[in-house]
């Protein structure tokens, strides 16, 4: 595809204040926000944004359409639009300076390559250097090791993930593990997915969804059970990692509530 090389889309949720960092952390490049919270950016959280500027502007979705759904729209949006790549970021993370043009260096430098990601830093340091996938994805681990050039991962997280426009997220997906499995299509495929490990992006996390809350439980496990299929042995896999988490991580109670929540959703 020639035309334009890349839109910043950024789905939001409700989090203004921290949307306006992460737009901060991308000033100069053209961004389409998509509002998919509940009540819609005030007047004055479009105005504080900077999103009347020009290059930026705003596509509102229903609300609490999900990840997949909103990342989307904005891709669809991108495509029409005529730019070749789009960045989708979560509205909670500050990329580092550099940090888009790295990416998109390696991006473009290699066709095979189908989508690129930096290092994911959390309040408490690494929080994901790409994921591990094992054979019929039943453990999802974070990778912590950083490597020293560009390297092959197997999914990538989608709170900052670099795609060709014409790429599409499985609708089927509501929160978590969509990245995933548009990283095995393309791998599938026969693209690449890579960490591009001097390009970092700062990410909060939980800001859409509290990570220890039954809500998110809920929608880990259903997404978890969607990637791994119909066999019983891997559902089973699914469920009995994810109330080994929930232990490990001592709760709350409220959790194990939400396996059997995302089990059901799954069914």
């Amino acid at each position: 595809m020639s035309g334009k090389p890349v839109l910043v889309v950024i789905p939001h949720h409700h989090r203004a204040d921290l949307l306006q960092r992460a737009l901060f952390s991308v000033e100069g490049y053209p961004v389409l926000v998509v509002d998919d919270s509940v009540e819609g950016l005030s007047p004055s959280a479009l105005e504080d944004c900077g999103l009347s500027a020009e290059g930026r502007s705003v596509l509102r979705a229903p609300g609490s359409s999900g990840f997949a759904t909103v990342a989307n729209l904005g891709l669809a949006a991108a495509s029409r639009a005529g730019f070749q790549y789009v960045l989708l970021l979560n509205d909670d993370t500050q990329l580092e300076e550099h940090a888009l043009e790295r990416l998109l260096a390696v991006m473009r430098a290699d066709a095979r390559v189908g989508a690129v990601g930096p290092v994911l830093i959390g309040a408490r340091g690494v929080e994901s250097a790409g994921l591990s996938v094992s054979r019929g994805g039943t453990r999802v681990r974070h990778r912590s090791h950083i490597p020293s050039v560009p390297s092959p991962v197997d999914a990538l997280s989608g709170a900052c993930l670099l795609v060709e426009s014409s790429q599409r997220f499985d609708p089927r997906f509501s929160f978590y593990f969509e990245d995933v499995d548009l990283c095995a299509r393309l791998r599938s495929q026969g693209k690449a997915v890579v960490l591009v490990p001097n390009a970092r992006c700062h990410h909060v996390g939980g800001a859409t969804i509290d990570r220890r809350s039954r809500e998110a439980a809920a929608h880990a496990v259903e997404g978890h059970l969607q990637l791994v299929g119909r066999g019983w042995h891997r559902r089973a896999s699914v469920v009995a990692f994810a109330l080994a988490q929930i232990v490990r991580e001592r709760g709350p109670l409220a959790r194990l509530r939400g396996v059997w929540d995302g089990v059901r959703a799954a069914s």
